[in-house]
């Protein structure tokens, strides 16, 4: 038929005004012509795609032989985003018995449906792409592409077996295809195997040298293995492989945390953080650089975590009324949300108040938020009245979840530590929110009612105005400690008796350890001259990192010939303070569990009181102890204190002897007083809400 010879021409050469005008006078003539209505359906796809289903709906009637068709009018389906519908179409398509022609015809359907599910999964839109990709595996499931990213949404919408089984797949299809390698090392990350993780991304860099995100990948799992020069080698070569790549100058960001290079982890943070400001976790782990830096005010952290609050959770919160039953005496349901539910230091601190809580008074429920659990979990279980598990929900289906268990007190364990859900805690799904433990400053969120500490970690007056929660202070401590099974004896001689001189020591990471805390510790080592200090220090085996940290020591004034480098060590970690008389506490952000081990393995330590709650664990721990006369008020004093227990060596060995068991009979170790004092505050926020009629 001449006039639709000169449609098709019209369509091809882009005169579509023309070309309609020839189909118009077809279908006056037949008005079903199928070739007719699939032409108008092309040209309507431009601009009106539902326009365009109708027409590939006639045109599949009379022509169902024509594989052009079937493929067309589920590519218009999707474009009005009928994906049921389009699969319905699909899967009666591919029962269809076609020649060759389908074959070219199907290999660009999938290339466009893939190519869509691309972009919206770099958009962040997972499940649209999800079902985009299950078309594509509908018309072939051996396609290793679509495969391998379906088990990227499924990782990045926190189902990772699925993720796992998937990549896996796609892996034996395309066994050298070092991107697949590079993402399932991601999946063996999130499950707590690092070492496989490395073992894949070894691979994929093998294949392909020059792969930015294998870089960038295998930067942050080095780091977790303490390996953090090689961590920093390959995240500056990702970057030089892929100067925009926002995981790269996050993972960079961290090894620099990690080496105590704070000003420039705090550079790397923001352009982590300019490129993708989506990346929450690189805006958490930035404040936490800003805690540890000793030339960054803590009013400035402090603004900066209410800015946080302001631009990603303020927005977030449901404002409604609780069904909640407000009676101020009743039994309470109390959730805990954490990801550190596990093998974790967490633990020491939260599981000796689990085991001592008033179960007459609350009922207690475990949100793990990790969707790797370990022995420790499985220990943790039956000390809860349930326990779920949230890394498979988003934000919003969390807590859809928590409302609907009718919790009244949800508690954080996280703070802007790794795993935290603080956006669910934004959407504000029980009555009152706390946070506590899991980090010693403002969470920055409005919609966490209070923050549990204690009247010598944040005093009266000194802290609120750095918080967006209201304080409760428990009257003694903030928390208590479990003492590790099978700790090794407390040094019956101490190691100043058999080397004739006195070690001080230092078990925390390099990352608290400031400039000017090293200063004064080497003005320590001056006014004790045959003294030495003991750090323990991860990854000083890599010459680049000890030759690194020499320098930073030497700048400081540090005599290095008088340094003992200590690796990080997997076990027999306790045994190393058997080789150290007296701990030195970093500043500003002092020792947490550390302080704990050291005290529990006869080693008193001094500290510096500080402003704010991270600087002053130290003095909150020795006073409970009850000795106060290990806390400076200045750097001369902290040296003066260091060097008077130093040189007296009688006084030092009344301090060292009992000190393990003057720790057990501690408020620190009180966990059935810390769980009294824990269910009055738990109360007490109750009982407020219930009275005050808060929605």
């Amino acid at each position: 038929m001449r006039s639709l010879a000169k449609a098709r021409d019209y369509r091809a050469s882009g005169r579509f005004d023309r070309a309609e005008s020839s189909l118009r006078r077809v279908l006056g003539a037949e008005p079903d012509h199928p070739e007719a209505h699939y032409e108008l359906g092309q040209i309507a796809a431009r601009s009106a795609p539902e326009k365009a289903v109708t027409h590939f709906v006639t045109a599949l009637r009379g022509a169902p032989e024509r594989p052009g068709y079937w493929l067309a009018l589920a590519t218009a389906l999707l474009a009005v985003d009928r994906q049921p519908d389009a699969r319905a179409i699909l899967e009666r398509y591919k029962a269809q018995s076609f020649g060759p022609e389908a074959q070219t015809l199907n290999a660009a359907f999938m290339e466009s449906t893939f190519g869509a599910a691309q972009i919206r999964y770099d958009r962040g839109e997972f499940l649209p792409a999800e079902a985009l990709l299950d078309l594509v595996l509908l018309l072939n499931e051996t396609h290793a592409h679509a495969t391998y990213l379906a088990g990227a949404v499924a990782a990045r919408t926190n189902r990772p077996e699925l993720a796992f089984d998937l990549i896996s797949i796609a892996l034996y299809r395309e066994p050298e295809n070092p991107l697949f390698y590079s993402g399932l090392s991601s999946v063996l990350t999130n499950r707590g195997d690092h070492d496989g993780a490395i073992s894949a991304l070894e691979k994929a860099l093998e294949l392909d040298p020059d792969l930015a995100i294998a870089h960038a990948n295998i930067a942050g799992v080095y780091q977790r293995r303490f390996r953090y020069g090689d961590a920093l080698r390959h995240a500056e070569r990702a970057l030089v492989l892929e100067p925009g790549n926002a995981g790269a100058h996050s993972n960079r960001g961290s090894a620099l945390l990690a080496l105590g290079r704070l000003g420039e982890a705090v550079e790397a943070f923001d352009r982590a953080l300019s490129l993708d400001p989506s990346k929450l976790f690189v805006a958490s782990n930035r404040l936490f650089a800003k805690l540890y830096a000793a030339d960054i005010p803590h009013t400035e952290y402090a603004a900066d975590a209410l800015a946080y609050g302001r631009r990603y959770a303020d927005r977030l919160l449901r404002r409604r009324p609780f069904a909640n039953d407000r009676d101020p005496n009743r039994r309470l349901r109390v959730g805990f949300v954490s990801g550190d539910l596990c093998n974790h230091a967490l633990v020491r601190f939260f599981e000796p108040y689990l085991r001592a809580v008033d179960r007459d008074a609350f009922s207690v429920l475990a949100y793990m938020t990790h969707a790797s659990e370990d022995a420790i979990s499985e220990q943790l279980k039956p000390l809860f009245d349930g326990w779920y598990n949230l890394a498979s929900l988003d934000d919003d289906e969390a807590a859809n979840r928590i409302e609907a268990d009718a919790i009244d007190i949800l508690v954080d364990l996280s703070g802007h530590s790794a795993g935290n859900r603080l956006l669910m805690f934004a959407r504000k799904p029980a009555p009152v929110q706390v946070t506590w433990i899991g980090h010693p400053g403002t969470t920055g969120l409005t919609a966490i009612d209070y923050r549990l500490t204690d009247p010598i970690t944040d005093p009266p007056g000194l802290a609120k105005p750095l918080h967006a929660e209201r304080l409760w202070r428990l009257p003694r401590v903030t928390a208590t400690y479990a003492g590790v099974d099978n700790l090794p004896p407390v040094r019956e001689r101490s190691p100043f008796e058999d080397a004739g001189y006195v070690t001080f020591g230092c078990f925390n990471r390099l990352t608290k350890v400031c400039d000017s805390a090293l200063k004064t510790w080497a003005d320590i080592l001056v006014a004790v001259p045959d003294a030495r200090l003991f750090m323990v220090i991860g990854d000083i085996g890599n010459p680049e990192v000890r030759v690194a940290v020499e320098t930073r020591l030497a700048a400081a004034g540090m005599p290095i010939d008088r340094v003992i480098f200590q690796p990080r060590v997997n076990s027999g970690y306790h045994e190393l303070y058997q080789r150290v008389d007296i701990a030195l506490d970093p500043y500003p952000y002092n020792g947490g569990t550390t302080s704990y081990d050291t005290l529990s393995m006869g080693v008193p330590f001094v500290t510096l009181r500080g402003g704010h709650a991270a600087a002053r664990t130290g003095v909150s721990v020795l006073t409970a102890m009850d000795l106060p006369e290990l806390i400076a008020d200045s750097e001369e004093s902290y040296v003066a204190i260091a060097r008077d227990l130093a040189c007296d060596r009688d006084r030092l060995r009344v301090i060292r002897e009992g000190l393990r068991e003057r720790l057990h009979a501690s408020p620190l170790m009180d966990h059935a007083g810390l769980a009294a004092d824990v269910a009055a505050a738990f109360r007490g926020m109750w009982r407020h809400w219930s009275s005050e009629g808060q929605a």
